[in-house]
């Protein structure tokens, strides 16, 4: 079984020996991110000082997606490409080795604590552990310290305890669970829970600043009012509105394994998955898919949430056979720029408005 691979280089991971921008003021850093969201939170910390693009076109299901050559050629003329991690971007690791050996590859996720896929609200700190840098070999201490800092950074602005903390150093150790998407793998959807957003903000930020120093605090500033809107909206908004659902009907069927970190983050449950898997690539079998049916009449599941990007008729076909409301949700792309989720904080917005809505929640005006 293959380990869930958090990071490509430890030099890269934290931009400790990233080339610094040498020419003139005018060439700003290039940046590719591998899909829309990760792009958007990437462009929120660079700003107007440097250029970020995604690699996966909005309304594309990330797990499917095949680079063009065009693409290969953008890859190898970025200054950092920036991944998810947690083999999210498992099918595109060969073809971005061989855009070439001397791209700077970035983990935003490095300080993430990972769950395993098929994980619940009360699996919370399933990864954390009692190593300290210290205990760590020096190049692992390194970045130890530099996750503890980003932890605590998110921790001064969002104290909330339901469904546990952001653990400490959560992935530099916890690489036990598999990868290919099984259950027990690594789930790399991390970005449902705005916490991990808010630290792939801060791993984005120090990334620029050992790219483009004379814009370090362009960057800091960035970073840190986009931190901070994503701490206020997480705890003000986002998670009031998902705990005005009873607690009874805290209950999450979806077509894929994508909503872990969200129920785990707001204390809900997955009860059931149409594709029983992490990966939109696999398939239901007929007696998976009755007992499904099954799952939801025992158990009452009001509704299935579905996804803008995969094929909606299995769920649809269920739906229809049990009587329950089909959602379509945002979940590996963000929107169009005229659609309801252009960025991370609508898409956050639009698919919470959709969950507490069919589930019998309240959305404050």
């Amino acid at each position: 079984m293959r380990k869930c691979i958090l990071f490509a280089s430890l030099a890269v991971i934290i931009g400790l020996s990233l080339p610094v921008q040498t020419g003139q003021a005018q060439d700003r850093p290039r940046l590719i991110a591998s899909f829309s969201i990760l792009a958007d939170v990437a462009r929120q910390v660079a700003g107007d000082a440097a250029d970020v693009e995604a690699l996966i076109p909005v309304d594309t299901d990330p797990h499917s997606f095949t680079p063009t050559p065009r693409d290969l050629v953008a890859l190898a003329g970025a200054d950092a490409v920036f991944l998810v991690g947690a083999a999210f971007e498992e099918s595109l690791t060969e073809t971005i080795a061989n855009a070439g050996p001397e791209i700077a590859l970035v983990i935003a996720s490095t300080c993430v604590p990972i769950l395993p896929f098929g994980a619940s609200a009360t699996d919370v700190g399933a990864h954390d552990s009692e190593i300290t840098p210290t205990a760590l070999p020096p190049e692992l201490a390194a970045v130890a310290e530099q996750c503890q800092a980003h932890q605590a950074e998110i921790a001064a602005l969002y104290d909330e305890p339901a469904a546990g903390a952001v653990a400490p150093l959560g992935p530099l150790y916890a690489l036990s669970c598999g990868g290919g998407h099984e259950a027990g793998g690594c789930d790399p959807h991390v970005w449902t829970d705005p916490r991990n957003a808010m630290l792939w903000a801060l791993m984005i930020r120090d990334t620029l600043a050992a790219l483009d120093p004379a814009n370090a605090e362009v960057y800091a500033a960035n970073a840190g009012a986009y931190v901070a809107r994503l701490a206020d909206l997480a705890a003000s908004v986002w998670l009031p509105a998902l705990h005005s659902v009873p607690e009874a009907g805290r209950k999450l069927l979806t077509n894929h394994g994508s909503l872990g970190y969200l129920a785990n983050w707001a204390g809900y449950e997955i009860v059931g998955l149409v594709i029983p898997s992490a990966s939109s690539l696999a398939e239901s079998s007929a007696a998976e898919t009755a007992a499904l049916i099954d799952l939801i009449r025992a158990r009452s599941i009001p509704a299935i949430f579905t996804e803008t990007t995969l094929d909606p008729r299995l769920a649809g076909q269920i739906a229809a056979e049990t009587g329950v409301t089909l959602v379509t949700l945002y979940t590996g792309t963000l929107s169009g720029p005229d659609g309801p989720a252009p960025t991370y904080e609508a898409y956050m917005d639009y698919n919470i408005r959709a969950i507490v809505e069919a589930l019998g929640g309240t959305i404050q005006p």
